[in-house]
């Protein structure tokens, strides 16, 4: 999900630019949180995928979900989720976005984001994770994941990757279905750990709270969830809701007491 707001605040930083000058970054590609120039880090923090002991085993629905999404004030457009199972146990997670106005003059912002993962006892593993346009042309990124091997190779933005993987390492798209998977299981990540081409970069993840929405759907109660990476002045909050497996309602970053940008919900089904 953040990602994929990335690509499209992006083109907001660009549109803002061109209008009048303003020193807004643009924040590097990351999901659960906006990547970061590297700082001193603690302990890795991952996502612990799997259910804790004690809980059920979680049980993953394909579902279909659909956004708004404002950047610094201006829509600029929708965006898409859809699950779905490919096989016993693996699982291809697609984002698309349909950029608005101004924003479909960036290329970037109409990037389909796809990753193909594996779910089991060992929680979720991201095998690969591609972007590209819509008809497959102008690819961006094509990252294999070798779990045997613990490394990741491939090619983002025209530069090869190879770098080692660690246990619980998520890429841009996976990291959504694994906070999911974790949560179905009764299990409050402590972290999160992402794929970036410039290194895995760790988030602290808390529950802070409870808040009832007003959605298309009618009211729904959502459990909010915050991600924040050490030394960043961004922070993202998530209201997930229980009722529709934990997919969340709304997505919120700031950047101290700035507002970056929100995706609120505008449909989901559960399949």
């Amino acid at each position: 999900m953040i990602r994929t707001a990335s690509l499209l605040i992006a083109c907001a930083v660009s549109v803002i630019a061109a209008a009048q000058p303003i020193d807004i970054p643009a924040p590097a590609p990351a999901p659960a949180a906006v990547a970061e120039p590297a700082a001193p880090q603690a302990a890795p923090a991952t996502v612990p995928a799997s259910a804790s002991p004690t809980a059920a085993t979680p049980e993953l629905r394909p579902y279909d979900a659909s956004y708004s999404f404002v950047a610094h004030g201006m829509t600029a457009g929708t965006s898409s989720f859809s699950l779905r199972r490919a096989s016993a146990d693996e699982w291809t997670f697609v984002a698309r976005n349909d950029p608005h106005g101004l924003f479909r003059l960036f290329s970037a912002a109409s990037l389909t984001l796809t990753s193909r993962m594996k779910v089991g006892p060992q929680g979720v593993q991201p095998l690969l994770f591609t972007a590209a346009q819509p008809d497959g042309s102008d690819q961006q990124a094509e990252v294999q994941f070798d779990w045997a091997a613990k490394r990741a190779t491939g090619t983002v933005e025209g530069n090869r990757i190879d770098m080692a993987l660690r246990a619980g390492v998520q890429d841009d798209q996976s990291v959504q279905v694994a906070l999911i998977y974790a949560l179905l299981g009764g299990h409050t990540p402590s972290g999160i750990a992402l794929f970036d081409k410039d290194g895995i970069r760790d988030y602290d993840y808390a529950r802070v709270g409870e808040e009832t929405l007003h959605t298309p759907m009618g009211d729904v109660a959502t459990v909010v969830y915050e991600s924040h990476k050490a030394y960043s002045p961004r922070r993202t909050r998530f209201w997930c809701a229980p009722q529709y497996d934990y997919v969340p309602m709304r997505a919120e970053q700031k950047r101290d007491s700035e507002v970056q940008w929100t995706m609120e919900i505008r449909s989901v089904q559960l399949k």
